[in-house]
């Protein structure tokens, strides 16, 4: 292989492991526990007018509908938790994420083929992915302590059409299930969470270069 191929190789490889760290935090942060944790920090029953159980309830099947692919027509009283607009907002939010975790899944796919036949491509590619993702995410955690609200809004005006992310706090379900005080810690722990991830890729992949070189 030449030295472009290699540096491509290489990349591709190093994309593949930070798409997988990615997704795997973001599995990590839709498991329930973790989810109900937040909501309750949030104070989303409150400001949706439910039990803390209700809570949950209603957020558990929103997730449910992202990963499926759903119509959000989760029951709300005597109609629909959400109007027209959330559920299409949250149509492309379940579109990305699904996205992101197919990418991962590819991702993690890639690196065992690769660890299996290339070995020393992986150790190396590997390191580079978890020291990118750490850097952006180092950097992204620190954009959403000192200015959140520019920050979710710069991330948000990068992947969604404007105005369809935008609702009314007094009339917006999804914004009283899924506050601000619901999203500061939210992202700020995957960030944290990247992090680690990406710290123990690091470790993981020079104990493997060091084992090949052994």
């Amino acid at each position: 292989m030449s030295a472009l191929g290699r540096l491509i190789a290489r990349c591709l490889t190093a994309i593949a492991a930070g798409l997988f760290l990615a997704s795997a935090a973001l599995l990590l942060f839709l498991l329930p526990p973790i989810t109900h944790l937040f909501l309750d920090i949030a104070g989303s029953a409150h400001y949706l007018g439910v039990s803390p159980g209700d809570a949950h309830t209603l957020s558990d099947a929103l997730v449910g509908e992202l990963l499926t692919s759903g119509g959000f027509l989760v029951p709300f009283g005597s109609g629909l938790l959400l109007d027209v607009g959330e559920r299409a907002h949250l149509a492309d939010v379940g579109n990305l994420m699904r996205l992101v975790l197919l990418a991962g899944s590819c991702g993690a796919v890639a690196l065992l083929l690769l660890a299996w036949k290339r070995p020393a491509l992986v150790s190396h590619a590997a390191r580079d992915g978890a020291l990118l993702i750490g850097v952006l995410a180092s950097g992204a955690g620190a954009a959403f302590l000192l200015a959140f609200d520019a920050t979710f809004a710069f991330f948000h005006g990068l992947v969604f059409a404007d105005g369809t992310w935008t609702f009314n706090w007094s009339t917006s379900h999804l914004i009283q299930l899924y506050p601000t005080s619901f999203w500061i810690p939210a992202a700020l722990c995957y960030c944290v969470a990247l992090i680690v991830l990406a710290t123990v890729g690091v470790v993981l992949s020079r104990r493997m270069a060091r084992r090949q070189g052994a």
